[in-house]
C-alpha cells in the first residue's frame, strides 16, 4: 500500500508542524516509489522526472526534516555518498566488499548486542547510519573453490 505510506509520512509533517508542499510530497513520493536506497541525487533524478522545477537543495533540506522526523534514514553502504530509504520497517544493512551486494537484515538481530552493551557500558547503540561489511555467501563459496 505505497500511496499509505506517502499519507503516513505527509501527516508526520503535518503533525510536526511544518508545512506540507508540492516539494516535499514529491520527495517523499520519489523515495516510495523507489523501492531502493538512493543517494539524494537519484532521489533528485527520480523528482526531476515529475517535477523539473525543484532544485537539489529542496532535496537535501527535505531529506533533513524527514530524517529529523524520523520518516526517512540515511545510510553508508560502503564508500561513497549516504543513502536514503523511507523508515518504513527498521532493518540494517551488510554489503559485500567483493561484488558490492547489499543483504537487509532485520532490526532484532542487534538486540543481543544491544543488550550486551547497555548491559556491560550503559551505553545505547543506534545501528540505523551504518553498514557492516564483509563478504556475501556466494563470494564466499566461489573463494573456497
Amino acid at each position: 500500500m505505497p500511496a499509505q505510506r506517502v499519507d503516513q509520512a505527509i501527516e508526520a509533517i503535518r503533525a510536526s508542524g511544518s508545512r506540507v508542499t508540492v516539494d516535499r510530497r514529491a520527495v517523499v513520493e520519489a523515495l516510495d516509489r523507489s523501492g531502493d536506497h538512493l543517494t539524494a541525487e537519484q532521489l533528485a533524478e527520480a523528482v526531476w522526472v515529475r517535477h523539473p522545477d525543484i532544485n537539489l537543495a529542496t532535496v537535501y533540506r527535505t531529506l533533513e526534516l524527514l530524517e529529523r522526523l524520523e520518516i526517512a534514514f540515511h545510510v553508508h553502504l560502503g564508500h561513497g555518498p549516504s543513502r536514503w530509504h523511507l523508515a518504513g520497517d527498521v532493518h540494517h544493512h551488510l554489503v559485500c566488499e567483493i561484488c558490492n551486494r547489499v543483504v537487509e537484515i532485520p532490526d532484532s538481530t542487534f538486540d543481543p548486542l544491544r543488550k550486551r552493551l547497555l548491559d556491560d557500558t550503559g551505553f545505547v547503540i543506534d545501528p540505523h547510519h551504518f553498514s557492516l561489511s564483509g563478504t556475501c555467501a556466494a563470494c564466499a563459496a566461489d573463494a573456497d573453490r
